[in-house]
This record gives C-alpha cells, structure tokens and sequence, in this order.
C-alpha cells in the first residue's frame, strides 16, 4: 500500500470550526478563552448584503445596484449533550447565557470566531435565534445564529495554523527550601512554537510550600518542614509535571 500524503489544499471540510468567548466587545478574548460551542454538524455564514438600484438610463439597458452594507449571519448547528465536554463552550451554559440575558434585559452578546478554510471570521455578535428539535428515538440537535452586535469588531483574516503543545517539563525536577525562603523552578513548553504556552501551576499542600509564577518561572515558598508536589498544567492539553519541593528548618 502507497503511503501517500494527504493533500489539504483543494477541499476542507473538518477545517470549519465555530468556537465562542464571553466577555464584552472592547476586549478581544485571549486565546485560552476560546472554545468550541458544542459538537457541530454544520456551520456557515452568509453576508446577505443590502442593495439600492439607479433607474438612470446610462445602464446600458441593465439595472444598477449599489451595495449599501450588510447583514452579516453565522449559523451554527450541533447535537446535544446530557452534559457538556470539558473542553467545549457547551450548550448547557449557552442556552443558561441566553436565559439570563434575556431576563437582565440586556443585548445577548458574545464573541464568535468561526473559521472557514484559508480565512476566518471574528466579532462581537448578538445570538439572534436558539432552537432545538429531536424525537425519541433521535440524537437531539440544536441551531442558532449570530449576527453583527457591534460592527466595530468584525474582522475577516487570515486562518492562522495552530501549534498544539505535546508536553511540558520543569527544571529542575525537585528542590530544597527552608522555612520563609524560597526558591524557583524553570517551566519548558514544547514544541516551543506552540499555538498556547499558557499553564497554571498547583501545591499539593499550601500548609507546607506554596507557588506563584512568573512567566516561565515559578517561585516556591517554603511554609512549614515536610514536603510537598507543586504541579504545573498546560492549558492546551493539560499535560501535566511536577516537582518535588521538601521544606526544611530555618
């Protein structure tokens, strides 16, 4: 059997991912803040514009149209969940979101990112429709749809290729600390062009040795003698190392 590559130059189709932020349109979500919506189906926009015609008689014997601006839709459908994955935004909390707004009186708005092959669109938009529909013996689905919530936000730019993080290392792997000193530990992310370098890091025990980081580096302080594991976890992928702190005698 040829062991051929795939070529992904002409067709995409898994390509068409529609992920969501919260958050208000002033700020653009950080990356780590975008997630999938939910298990989608099927995805799409359309930028529907709005035209005036000329009646002038310089035509040509064809009617003119002038393109005034437009209204610009996502739709999105998906399945539903009894409970939503971890790693989605999930429906539960966005039919929870549509909710809520509605009862505060206030613009249902949110952040929606949703790419489409070699570009991807970007904005603040308002959630314009939320359906669902399912029998018995059916897997239950939804749909909804965005549209423009604020015009100021709506990009239309190039799909960027993510670099998904494999791993995560510490340097060193364990370490010494006397009550009330500290010390510090190096994080290593690979690959190192990865997409998001985020982590967050954990003590096992913050009676014994507690720990704040700093950009790659993460401080430990000692508390009281015993020993403890501070954990460090990436965002993407919660890969997972840790290291071994022992507190000793001041």
């Amino acid at each position: 059997m040829a062991n051929c590559q795939n070529s992904n130059e002409r067709l995409f189709g898994g390509a068409v991912v529609l992920e969501v932020a919260d958050g208000c349109p002033d700020v653009v979500p950080l990356e780590s803040e975008w997630k999938a919506l939910a298990a989608g189906t099927s995805k799409g926009f359309d930028f529907s514009p709005n035209t005036v015609t000329s009646d002038a008689d310089d035509g040509g014997g064809y009617v003119e149209s002038i393109i005034t601006n437009a209204d610009f839709t996502i739709s999105f459908e998906g399945e539903v969940r009894k409970r939503d994955k971890l790693d989605q935004h999930g429906i539960g909390r966005f039919i929870k979101y549509f909710a809520g707004e509605l009862s505060a009186r206030r613009q249902l708005g949110i952040w929606v990112r949703m790419e489409y092959g070699p570009v991807t669109f970007r904005g603040y938009m308002n959630v314009t429709a939320l359906s669902s529909d399912g029998g018995t013996n059916d897997i239950v689905s939804f749909s909804t749809e965005f549209k423009v919530g604020d015009s100021s936000t709506i990009q239309v730019i190039d799909t960027e290729e993510t670099v998904p993080v494999t791993g995560v290392t510490v340097t060193p792997t364990s370490g010494s600390v006397a009550v009330g000193d500290t010390t510090t530990f190096t994080v290593n992310i690979a690959p190192a062009d990865a997409t998001d370098k985020t982590f967050t890091v954990q003590s096992s025990d913050t009676s014994v040795a507690t720990a704040a980081l700093s950009g790659t580096t993460v401080t430990v302080t000692g508390v009281a003698e015993s020993s403890a594991t501070i954990t460090v976890t990436t965002t993407d992928g919660s890969f997972t190392a840790p290291y071994a702190a022992t507190v000793t005698a001041p």
